[in-house]
């Protein structure tokens, strides 16, 4: 054959060829582009389901929301937060992995994805709502001095804090709320609770600033502590309405799906049920 005449006969069938592969494939990207107006599928909850399981970030040193215990003569973590990841992961139909951490880094854990959610005494404040998303609120908490029955008299007013050294939880909602009050407070900010409650134990610091229903559980424990009742502390800088749980920012479906147990459990009462066994749990049981 004469190769002058076979070169445009290749040449148009190359070309045949290019052409479809061209439009399978704009067609295929087409096929995965979402109807005008609707939002791409969000998948946060089907690929927990995928691996069939949820993990949740979680300090373990926060009585009575979460905390180590002998169980059986086993070390547990037990608390009203426990109960309700338990409570979210059964209603996920998925297993629940516990994957403690200091409190400073939990957020930090989360979003560099080793972690599915936080349930861990966090309060959804303004500041934290700017980069991760919050479930319905499942407890409201009082923000509280705690201190010394030697050192009680000399806190008459919120203006007597600033003259004493005061114990905050490292990352906390108090810890933020208190270095906003008083910039030039005496603070001590320890990651730990339990360290925080030994330092005022030893009279290192002279009160910790911290929800009601824990200085409720270390009085409990610690006859020698007492509440501070002429303090009153205003947290509504904060612009918090409770505590939640956390996830990353746009896991709809994942919020949608807690946010169906939360619900179920407050209109319950069944998580006023977990707080009030907590507390006992916290106050009588024997400590790890």
């Amino acid at each position: 054959m004469n190769r002058k005449k076979l070169w445009p006969a290749i040449l148009a069938v190359a070309l045949a060829i290019l052409t479809a592969f061209a439009v399978a494939g704009c067609s295929s990207k087409e096929e995965k582009k979402p109807a005008a107006g609707q939002p791409a599928a969000e998948d946060s909850l089907a690929k927990i389901k995928a691996k069939g399981k949820l993990v949740v970030g979680m300090n373990a040193e926060f009585a009575p929301f979460e905390f180590h215990t002998m169980i059986d003569g086993k070390d547990t973590i037990a608390g009203f937060d426990m109960d309700l990841a338990k409570e979210i992961a059964k209603d996920m139909g998925v297993q629940l992995e516990v994957k403690e951490l200091a409190f400073d880094a939990l957020l930090a854990t989360m979003q560099s994805g080793q972690v599915d959610a936080i349930i861990s005494g966090m309060s959804a404040t303004e500041e934290r709502r700017k980069s991760v998303d919050f479930s319905e609120v499942y407890y409201q908490g009082i923000q509280t001095l705690l201190t010394t029955k030697d050192n009680v008299g000399k806190f008459n007013s919120f203006n007597d804090v600033k003259n004493y050294k005061i114990g905050l939880q490292l990352s906390s909602l108090q810890d933020r709320l208190m270095t906003t009050l008083i910039p030039d407070g005496k603070f001590t900010k320890i990651e730990s609770m339990t360290t925080l409650l030994l330092s005022l134990k030893s009279k290192q610091i002279d009160g910790i600033v911290t929800t009601k229903v824990v200085c409720q559980m270390a009085i409990a424990a610690n006859p020698e502590f007492v509440i501070a009742e002429k303090v009153t502390i205003d947290d509504s800088s904060l612009n918090s309405p409770g505590v939640a749980v956390a996830f990353r920012k746009g896991s709809a479906s994942l919020k949608a799906q807690i946010d169906g147990t939360v619900k179920r459990l407050n209109q319950s009462g069944q998580m006023q049920r977990y707080v009030d066994d907590a507390c006992k749990l916290a106050g009588t049981a024997p400590k790890k």
